[in-house]
């Protein structure tokens, strides 16, 4: 069988076994991104172990591999992820909650950061290994946060707001961390002068990289969208904003040594400013939502080896520990500054928690550069798995008289807040 057939039998399995998994999550409640996620476990060396299988190996002594060609289109998937997420950003909500929104998000980023960093060096990992785990846990995840408050009806109560509001900002300053330890990364491990050197050219190549990009990005990402109209044919906003979104991954990477993703995110949020943001939305979420989406979930969780959890028991549960605690403790903290009550804090706090795709990205990208072990990124997906389990119930707790929205039921009635419509889609897919 040669490879073009493999790939097609492969994404086949993957995204049939992906969308059984959604399916069932959702039966329980959960979202579908975590059945996704474990259906790359199920398909995975925990289990299965498909990459093992004899009609997945290579078809001659110069084919490209299946799993090479599998791990680029988890990468291109990563990239339009990052790219809608950035289109469904509500910048709207985000500055009416800018205030105790900006400094929950800095609590939940600070905290977690530097409870990590610390944890790590005390159990002998490296500083670029402690720099990059603490970078893990500043994630939070959008999409499950606003299908947790979209189930309690919560979504525009002044908590509901602060909430997805921290998240988008939380979402800005985690990539501005990621990127900054995945450029300087190489020089974090050495000292010398000429280390330092290097280190203080890679952060002003990504400086000027950044504010290069967010000074002309918005004007040249809405004049591409007015010129799409010259072209022929269906979806040529989509295609342009796609178009953006490459071009800006590549400039961040090859230009900025940053994230490529960071690029991906700010090319949405161009688009978001501009009157293509709907159609842009709906033509680019099919897309995702079937195909790329899929992909990248199960080949993070086909990384994981349950096998290889390894001997560190303590170090995990304490990680685990400063994963919750620490969004918990950081984001309350910045509310509380901020007037909140102390239980308005605590429910901003508990729906910072979870890391969700987020977390996955983050992790995934470390793994790919190098700056983290296998063992510590199985369990960065054993937290993300359980952050994101914890969640809803929290929340259910916290919002004790909450009424969960039942199948069917109108929210137009005045007791019911609207979903907009970039969130209500995130939440979905």
């Amino acid at each position: 069988m040669n490879t073009s057939l493999q790939i097609l039998l492969c994404i086949a399995v993957v995204i049939v076994t992906a969308k059984l998994a959604a399916t069932v999550a959702s039966r329980f409640g959960l979202p579908l991104v975590l059945g996704e996620l474990l259906a790359g476990v199920l398909l995975g060396p925990s289990l299965i172990n498909i990459w093992g299988q004899h009609w997945l190996a290579p078809a001659g002594t110069n084919a490209i591999s299946v799993v090479s060609i599998f791990k680029i289109l988890a990468d291109l998937g990563v990239v339009l992820l990052m790219f809608v997420a950035g289109v469904e950003t509500d910048l709207t909500m985000m500055r009416r909650t800018v205030a105790p929104a900006f400094w929950a998000a800095t609590g939940g980023v600070v905290l977690p950061m530097a409870g990590g960093y610390f944890l790590s060096r005390s159990f002998g990992f490296t500083t670029a290994e402690a720099i990059f785990i603490g970078t893990i846990l500043t994630a939070t995840s959008v999409t499950i946060t606003a299908q947790g408050l979209m189930n309690l009806n919560q979504l525009r109560s002044k908590e509901g707001s602060t909430i997805l509001g921290a998240a988008v900002i939380d979402d800005v300053l985690g990539l501005i961390v990621l990127s900054a330890v995945i450029a300087l990364a190489p020089q974090l491990a050495h000292t010398s002068d000429a280390s330092w050197r290097g280190l203080a050219w890679t952060f002003g190549r990504m400086v000027l990289c950044l504010v290069t990009m967010v000074l002309f990005g918005p004007a040249l990402t809405r004049w591409a969208l007015k010129k799409a109209a010259w072209l022929h044919g269906h979806h040529t906003e989509a295609a342009v904003g796609l178009a953006v979104a490459m071009l800006l991954a590549f400039d961040a990477q090859w230009v900025g040594g940053m994230a490529a993703i960071t690029g991906a995110y700010l090319a949405g949020l161009f688009v978001a400013m501009t009157p293509s943001r709907e159609r842009v939305s709906l033509d680019v979420h099919p897309m995702l939502n079937s195909f790329f989406g899929p992909v990248f979930f199960v080949s993070f969780g086909m990384e994981v080896n349950a096998w290889h959890m390894g001997g560190r028991v303590s170090f995990f549960a304490m990680l685990l520990a400063i994963a919750v605690l620490g969004k918990v403790l950081g984001c309350g903290l910045g509310a509380y500054a901020k007037g909140f009550s102390s239980r308005e804090s605590l429910i901003v706090g508990v729906g910072m928690i979870p890391r969700g795709e987020v977390g996955l990205i983050t992790a995934s990208l470390g793994w790919a550069a190098g700056l983290v072990t296998r063992e510590v990124y199985v369990q960065v997906v054993v937290i993300v798995l359980l952050t994101t389990l914890i969640t809803p119930g929290l929340l259910r707790f916290t919002f004790p008289k909450a009424v969960p929205v039942e199948p069917g039921a109108s929210r137009e009635r005045a007791d019911v807040p609207a979903i907009p419509s970039g969130v209500s889609q995130l939440a979905d897919a």
